[in-house]
């Protein structure tokens, strides 16, 4: 069964072959009929003649071209090529001397001249092998349909293989995060556990209700950017149980538009980078602000987050090489990453183009 691409080249190349076959010479007779018959209606004359010599030409070109030259211009065999070749010009001379002629001096649709002639024709002991008016009128131009379609097919092979290793990355990719995430907030259950403290039992509630999206929507290519943003507010809220009232953590959401999707998890290593590099060394003080801002054209992630005076805000853990990674595949020349390591401060600001 011919799959999608091959189904296209195919009515492309038969239009090619019936273009070649029927098309050329009929603009030739009424080029003829025109010019030097002064009369376009003459081209009617000879119409029954054409219809059995051009569908035996295009019988012979169909031959020539699947069964033999289409393959061998597949392997890049040259002699193949060469041989096919002479050979179809060997078989369309024969048909044409043989069958044509002879269809034609028993056909109703042609001219008693016209069957007159080709019985003469047919009766002639000679045959005449033109070789160089087949090379130009029928064997270039097929050759060259065989390498074009050839060509469109390698490079429509080679962007699905692309695609399909870029989502085979992706998929690798998300798939080492869900790990990373859940090894994260368990151990943030276990200290909270440890300390017995009352935060514990609503901090595992949160964590089984990311637990649901990651596992039956975050598989998805695309998700809501709604959901997306209900999933990072949960997070934040685990956070917020999991730090002093002292920390201040603030989490701004601006513009979103309801139908716009985004890749499940992009924006989480970012905002997950913040809190375990930018909070777990601080003891008294410290702040998180992220502002997730959609405009018309553009997603824009803004975080900030303090930075210990002994500690690097900058450190990249799994996750957020993960989604550098994912940003190269799925936003190519349309991300932009600006990042600040300041004193005091790291402020990482993520541009999405979404128009």
């Amino acid at each position: 069964m011919l799959s999608k691409g091959d189904n296209k080249y195919f009515w492309m190349e038969l239009g090619f072959l019936i273009f070649l076959s029927f098309g050329i010479t009929l603009i030739s007779d009424l080029e003829y009929s025109a010019y030097e018959q002064h009369s376009v209606s003459r081209f009617s004359e000879d119409f029954g003649y054409r219809l059995i010599t051009e569908s035996l030409e295009l019988l012979s070109f169909s031959v020539y071209y699947w069964v033999f030259l289409k393959r061998y211009v597949a392997k890049r065999n040259v002699m193949g090529i060469i041989l096919c070749s002479v050979g179809f010009v060997v078989f369309d001379q024969l048909l044409d001397k043989y069958v044509s002629n002879w269809l034609i001096a028993h056909s109703s649709i042609v001219s008693d001249e016209l069957r007159k002639r080709s019985l003469r024709y047919l009766n002639d002991p000679r045959i005449i092998f033109t070789f160089n008016y087949r090379l130009i009128s029928s064997i270039f131009p097929l050759t060259g349909l065989a390498f074009l379609v050839r060509s469109l097919t390698q490079d429509t092979q080679m962007k699905e293989l692309k695609e399909q290793q870029l989502l085979s990355e992706l998929n690798y990719l998300k798939a080492q995060i869900h790990p990373h995430f859940f090894f994260n907030t368990i151990n943030n259950i276990y200290s909270l556990a440890l300390k017995q403290s009352v935060q514990t039992a609503p901090m595992v509630a949160k964590l089984g209700e990311m637990m649901r999206y990651i596992l039956y929507e975050a598989d998805q290519k695309l998700v809501p950017i709604t959901r997306e943003i209900t999933f990072l507010s949960n997070y934040f809220e685990v956070e917020k149980i999991r730090h002093k009232e002292n920390i201040q953590i603030d989490f701004d959401v601006q513009g979103l538009q309801a139908g716009y999707q985004i890749e499940p998890l992009l924006l989480l290593p970012f905002i997950e980078n913040a809190f375990k590099h930018g909070l777990e060394e601080e003891t008294d003080t410290g702040y998180v602000n992220i502002i997730i801002l959609q405009t018309e054209n553009e997603l824009i992630l803004d975080v900030k987050n303090s930075k210990p005076a002994n500690g690097s805000a900058a450190q990249k853990g799994i996750g957020l090489q993960n989604v550098l990674k994912r940003l190269g595949i799925l936003y190519p020349g349309k991300h932009r990453l600006e990042v600040k390591d300041e004193t005091g401060e790291y402020h990482v600001i993520l541009t999405l183009q979404t128009a």
